[in-house]
């Protein structure tokens, strides 16, 4: 260092570079001279980005990053639709619930009516289930339109704000593949999965959580008690039905819990083989030999069956898991039956009330086993976010990196 300049010799390799850069910031040079050359740089880009990525990756948790990559949308230019999309979810998924639970009271009636022989009020409860069904396919209507059209404008706002990152703000988007592959897949095809999986998902889970609660009340309140070895039980078949929703999430929790990573895989592999087929077509144009042909023929065969494998093994969790769901959906009507109908051959309870117990013991265990029932479409949103997270992770030291190189010239200037 002479006269406060710094002169770093061109075949220094990132270690030196760093190391250099570390010496101009303690002794405060006032300029850096410019025969760093390019290789070097690069280097040195390449080996901040690769500790960067690395150390962000440790630090932070899947739910950390799934908040911070869900709250993008919600502080952009289009969130007061966001926020009125969102309310007006909530509020359909609470009117479906309601719609629910006055179903759930016309089963007593109406099953009633048909046990005394009442006319009249049998063709009188037709005509407010006409009314109630007629609602509660408005509102299912309404929902579904409100829930794509919420995904639609989600996926565009994110894809173009993803695609500015990559194109424009990273200073070398081609680096970004060196921490995470396919970014164009993730952009064209995981932001499609991972918004629309996210308004859905978030509007069954909403569902559920509403109906626990109101069919958990419904059902404490008309089941009664029962007694188990001498041990008086109340509310037995709400009782009931946690342990069974318990015992079906925990079997289908062993069964399918492969899943997520099987459905990242496949993702990848995909991505893979469409990456090798798109590159073939563009070398192709440049013409090839018969040697080659073979060659990339071979290669794309090769990731054909690595993706055709890791199906074939997804398929089979599948079927286990389906198997049994299926299972354990069915058999909750039975099992809710054989409960009841003790109280109602006593006297105890009239045919309306069994429909009524029946209705509401189904509800909380459908709800209950909303995670079942939802597992696979659960497992592959867990992987579409992974995913996600890792891309935004990469292009956001990427610019980060930029914003750091562009002040070391700055420096050198």
């Amino acid at each position: 260092m002479a006269n406060g300049t710094l002169e770093i010799s061109g075949e220094l390799g990132a270690p030196g570079v760093l190391g250099a850069i570390v010496a101009c910031v303690l002794n405060k040079p006032k300029t850096i001279t410019k025969n760093i050359n390019v290789k070097s740089r690069e280097a040195m880009m390449n080996t901040e980005a690769e500790c960067a990525v690395a150390s962000r990756f440790n630090r932070n948790s899947f739910l950390r990053n799934t908040s911070l990559l869900l709250s993008l949308y919600w502080r952009s230019e289009e969130k007061f639709f966001a926020w009125c999309a969102l309310i007006a979810l909530v509020t359909l998924s609470l009117l479906g619930v309601a719609t629910a639970l006055a179903l759930n009271e016309w089963y007593k009636h109406f099953y009633n009516a048909i046990q005394e022989l009442n006319a009249h009020r049998f063709y009188t409860l037709i005509s407010v289930f006409l009314g109630v069904v007629c609602f509660s396919v408005a509102r299912s209507v309404l929902t579904t339109y409100l829930v794509d059209i919420f995904a639609l404008k989600w996926r565009r706002w994110l894809t173009n704000y993803y695609l500015s990152e990559w194109i424009l703000q990273s200073p070398q988007p081609d680096q970004v593949e060196r921490h995470v592959d396919n970014p164009d897949q993730r952009i064209a095809e995981d932001i499609n999965k991972f918004t629309y999986s996210t308004v859905y998902l978030a509007c069954g889970l909403l569902y559920t959580l509403a109906s626990v609660v109101s069919f958990s009340v419904v059902l404490i309140a008309i089941s009664g008690s029962a007694s188990l070895w001498g041990v008086t039980v109340p509310a037995y078949m709400f009782w009931v039905a946690i342990i069974y929703a318990v015992l079906g999430m925990y079997i289908s929790q062993k069964i399918g819990f492969k899943l997520v990573s099987l459905n990242n895989h496949q993702q990848k592999s995909e991505a893979d083989l469409r990456y090798c087929l798109v590159r073939f077509r563009d070398r192709n144009k440049k013409g090839y030999g018969k040697a080659m042909r073979s060659s990339e023929k071979a290669n794309l065969s090769n990731k054909l069956d690595i993706s055709l494998a890791n199906m074939r093994r997804t398929v089979r969790v599948k079927v286990r898991l389906s198997l049994f769901t299926e299972s354990y959906g069915q058999l909750s009507l039975l099992f809710s039956s054989l409960l009841a109908v003790p109280r109602f051959f006593s006297g105890a309870i009239k045919f309306g009330d069994v429909m009524q117990i029946n209705s509401a013991f189904g509800n909380l265990c459908e709800n209950l086993s909303w995670f079942i029932n939802a597992y696979q479409d659960i497992a592959e949103w867990k992987a579409t976010t992974d995913r996600m997270i890792s891309f935004d992770e990469a292009l956001a030291q990427q610019v980060k990196i930029s914003t750091s190189y562009r002040d070391l010239i700055r420096l050198s200037n």
